[in-house]
């Protein structure tokens, strides 16, 4: 859908505007998380990756709406990598949220493991294919790990926010099920992208919240 605002074109709104809302609902949810980590690392991740997810779609927004030619062109290329690069930071965060769950790794070796990984991301989509089925690839999994940690937290009843943010994050699986199968609600109006930001939107809520009602201990945190 093409939409004209005093003079300027906004290519696919529907999807640039999906995408600000969503910019705006991470900035929120990650200034809040960020303000009440004191004693709570998951508080900290939490924040990484709503304010990463919030840049993805801002960036996300203005490529959408003003790159129809996509990364054929140089300008669209390079608009694409501030998505790609904010995206791989939100990985990056959720992989150390989760390493922090699983293994008993020194700060040093989670960091460099971390590191190697958010490299790979971002040369893979630098110089082999930039499009949004490699994001996917290593995204995925990272979402996937921390979901299956929250999905163990939640067994065992440990703190009973992680049930709010292991819901999130299932959905938040869902969203990108849907978008890579391109699931539509209209064919010009409301697009699998457009969709996609509104199922994430609703994650992010959850995420959010049962990130803010984490315990301060070490249990929990």
């Amino acid at each position: 859908m093409t939409l004209e605002f005093f003079g300027v074109t906004l290519h696919e709104a529907d999807v640039a505007l999906t995408d600000v809302g969503l910019a705006v609902l991470g900035s929120w949810c990650a200034r809040r998380l960020w303000q009440r980590r004191a004693g709570c690392v998951l508080r900290y991740d939490g924040a990484l990756i709503m304010g990463a997810l919030a840049a993805a779609a801002l960036f996300g927004a203005i490529f959408h709406a003003f790159f129809p030619a996509k990364t054929s062109t140089r300008a669209g290329f390079l608009m694409w990598m501030p998505v790609a690069a904010s995206i791989a930071v939100a990985s990056a965060a959720m992989l150390t949220a989760s390493l922090r769950r699983i293994f008993r790794l020194s700060d040093v070796a989670r960091r460099l493991v971390v590191s190697v990984y958010a490299v790979a991301f971002v040369l893979a989509v630098l110089f082999i294919d930039e499009s949004y089925g490699t994001i996917v690839i290593f995204y995925g999994p990272a979402l996937l790990l921390l979901l299956a940690v929250g999905v163990r937290e939640s067994l065992r009843g440990a703190d009973p926010a992680w049930r709010s943010l292991t819901a999130g994050l299932a959905l938040s699986v869902i969203a990108a099920l849907l978008q890579q199968a391109r699931v539509i609600v209209h064919p010009v109006y409301f697009d699998h992208n457009a969709l996609y930001h509104v199922v994430q939107s609703i994650a992010l809520v959850l995420i959010y919240r049962g990130m803010a009602q984490a315990r301060n201990d070490r249990a929990a945190c």
